[in-house]
């Protein structure tokens, strides 16, 4: 069986708000679509997991890093030097396509562990000035990123984990009653 990844590009960020961390974000630029392999990844992968298939991304904790897999992005974060990015890099990008190699032995699963917290609940959390200090142009702009991605939230310095997950936490209970 062919592989499903055929070539990609690495590449690391530093957040523009947080200069001193001491950490990465690396991204992983697909060259192939990869969002056919999501759900057997969800069956595959080393639970928690957190397939949001309506919007084309699935999330994954792992050894202490979180992963965002996207159609043509694989994020990972945090990553502390080149030779780790590297080796995560290659050691992400083999697991898909061994992954994908095997899909037809592979029950898919499309189980969702958790809803998405509402854009405006998120929103609510920002500043609201449209600072740009996270790299986006509005407030709202980066709701709607956060919402997707929540590896992204250390861009803004006015946004604390412990608010954005109570809001998560709280959205997730509303949405089991």
């Amino acid at each position: 069986m062919e592989e499903l990844i055929h070539s990609f590009e690495v590449r690391l960020a530093t957040s523009a708000c947080h200069p001193d961390a001491d950490w990465y974000g690396l991204f992983i630029k697909l060259y192939d679509d990869i969002s056919e392999v999501f759900p057997y990844l969800n069956a595959e992968l080393e639970h928690p997991t957190d397939y949001r298939q309506s919007d084309g991304i699935l999330l994954w904790k792992y050894r202490g890093k979180r992963y965002a897999f996207r159609p043509r992005e694989i994020a990972i974060a945090p990553v502390f030097d080149n030779k780790e990015a590297q080796e995560l890099s290659n050691s992400i990008i083999e697991t898909v396509n061994n992954i994908w190699k095997r899909k037809d032995k592979i029950t898919p699963s499309f189980e969702i562990r958790k809803p998405l917290p509402k854009i405006l609940d998120i929103y609510k959390l920002l500043p609201r000035s449209n600072c740009k200090k996270c790299g986006f142009p509005t407030c709202m702009a980066f709701a709607v990123e956060l919402r997707m991605d929540f590896i992204k939230l250390s861009l803004c310095p006015y946004l604390s984990e412990q608010d954005f997950m109570k809001v998560v936490s709280d959205h997730n209970v509303e949405s089991a009653a």
